[in-house]
């Protein structure tokens, strides 16, 4: 489907405008905001810094409000889930990840009650809970990293990599394998709806 970075960045900016056209065209349209805010949580992944947190900020902003409009929408909830899930990864503090790791589980369980045959639900129930073990194995990881670049004394020849650069770039990975689930999500539950 894809051939390169590139072609999948172009992809999701092209579904992100039909979205955002269709939702002006409907202000009630729940499923063109839940397409809208799944593009924005993929193309954060094409981005960095301030630019990918700004951007899945925004995804989190269209999910609630189509959840506004639909509070039945487990495909909403589900994205939602995954951008707190994200949101969380690029936290500099534990206690702030767990805050949105917490949301997120919420999300996912709700999505759960509403289809409890649902694999990619308990999938990401069974995900949300090691989130925070996952968060604590990166943060060991950039800590030995950054110890290492010192010891080695590679910190004299090049600043260490910031602690953020790291998170944005694992963020970067949840958020694709988040939304391409979505987006498999998403064509099944169009395919059902049609």
């Amino acid at each position: 489907m894809f051939g390169d970075d590139a072609d999948r960045e172009n992809f999701f900016e092209a579904a992100r405008l039909q979205a955002q056209r269709d939702f002006e065209k409907d202000k009630k349209n729940a499923q063109a905001l839940v397409r809208w805010g799944g593009a924005l949580l993929e193309l954060a992944h094409y981005k960095s810094g301030r630019e990918s947190t700004d951007m899945i900020k925004q995804a989190i902003v269209k999910l609630q409000q189509s959840l506004e409009i639909d509070p039945s929408r487990a495909d909403a909830e589900w994205c939602l889930g995954n951008a707190f899930t994200s949101m969380g990864f690029l936290q500099d503090d534990k206690p702030s990840a767990q805050e949105l790791f917490s949301r997120a589980a919420l999300c996912f369980k709700k999505c759960s009650v509403q289809d409890p045959s649902n694999e990619t639900y308990k999938k990401a129930i069974e995900m949300c809970e090691k989130a925070p073990e996952y968060y604590d194995e990166i943060q060991a990881h950039i800590q030995a990293q950054l110890m290492g670049d010192m010891a080695g004394g590679a910190a004299a020849a090049k600043a260490p990599p910031s602690p953020a650069d790291f998170w944005y770039d694992v963020g970067g990975w949840v958020v694709l394998g988040a939304v391409l689930v979505g987006t498999m999500f998403l064509a099944k539950a169009s395919a059902k709806a049609s």
